[in-house]
């Protein structure tokens, strides 16, 4: 028996329509998948360097807690900062140089600034600023130093 193909039936496939049409589908796609993944590298390099400032700021915090009360550079030397200490505009002490070590050539600047007898007498308020990309990210630590009892408390944000 033979069988024979009619020819409506061998010319059977797809038109040069519809592989454009499919071609276009296919790259929309994978522009979106390529967009997806700049927004994701990016998040990972932030998220690097939040974690380099994180550890710049714990390391400085260190350093201030393990201080003496009245030891050199945690003095109040700009009172008119006191109201706001989490400022970077304004502070006490800046090193505007602090490198990020591992994490390549980003430049971090370290801000400190501290408040004498604030939350009450004998006790600072002392806060450790780490920002990068011209202070658009910022790290905070701070602290409460006694002179009585050497008590400290920190807190991070």
């Amino acid at each position: 028996m033979g069988f024979k193909l009619s020819r409506q039936m061998m010319n059977k496939g797809f038109t040069l329509i519809e592989v454009l049409i499919a071609m276009t589908v296919f790259a929309m796609g994978m522009m979106g998948l390529m967009a997806l993944q700049i927004i994701s590298i990016r998040g990972t390099s932030l998220s690097s360097k939040a974690t380099v400032a994180g550890s710049l700021a714990q390391m400085h915090m260190e350093k201030v807690i393990n201080a003496e009360y009245h030891a050199p550079g945690l003095h109040d030397v700009n009172a008119s900062n006191n109201s706001d200490l989490d400022s970077i505009a304004n502070t006490d002490f800046q090193n505007t140089d602090a490198e990020g070590g591992s994490a390549g050539l980003d430049r971090y600047a370290l801000a400190l600034n501290i408040a004498d007898n604030t939350p009450i007498q004998n006790t600072k308020t002392i806060v450790v600023l780490v920002h990068w990309d011209n202070g658009r990210h910022i790290r905070r630590l701070s602290t409460v130093k006694s002179l009585s009892s050497g008590a400290r408390h920190s807190l991070l944000h």
